[in-house]
């Protein structure tokens, strides 16, 4: 992507990074909280299982220089609550349900039980924090000095 660039074009590159905040429910003061972060743990681990880099997030800005961007900068963010998050977390718990079972890292009671909770708005869950990194392609010709 950065070879696609025009001179002084810049590239935006987004990814999370689960192994930063692994958390589903920061404040984890009940069973219901308890549970999402076990749910959690179990995703994460599936995710491990297949091969993905829970800290690839933190890379992009060293990417984006390697690839011979500058003025390379990044941020982070993780909503905290609200329907985004729980929609997000039924709709993966849902899709990953076959293989969490599989893998006995849950069972279909835990399964159902953190569904209901997050039907109920129960849960503040919180998503990985996702790193933005961009960076610019430098122009074919530097402003001359002076």
């Amino acid at each position: 992507m950065a070879a696609a660039l025009r001179p002084g074009g810049w590239l935006l590159v987004e990814d999370a990074d689960t192994a930063l905040q692994p958390l589903a429910c920061l404040d984890d003061s009940g069973p219901g909280q308890r549970r999402a972060n076990r749910l959690r743990d179990a995703v994460r681990e599936l995710l491990t299982r297949r091969g993905a880099d829970l800290r690839y997030g933190r890379t992009l800005p060293r990417a984006l220089r390697e690839a011979g961007l500058v003025d390379v900068a990044a941020a982070g963010s993780f909503p905290v609550g609200g329907l985004a998050c729980d929609r997000l977390e039924a709709s993966t718990i849902r899709h990953v349900r076959g293989e969490l079972l599989a893998a006995g890292l849950a069972d279909d009671a835990e399964i159902d039980a953190h569904l209901a909770a997050i039907h109920a708005g129960e849960l503040d869950l919180t998503l990985a924090p996702l790193i933005s990194a961009w960076g610019r392609r430098p122009a074919e010709h530097p402003p001359a000095l002076g």
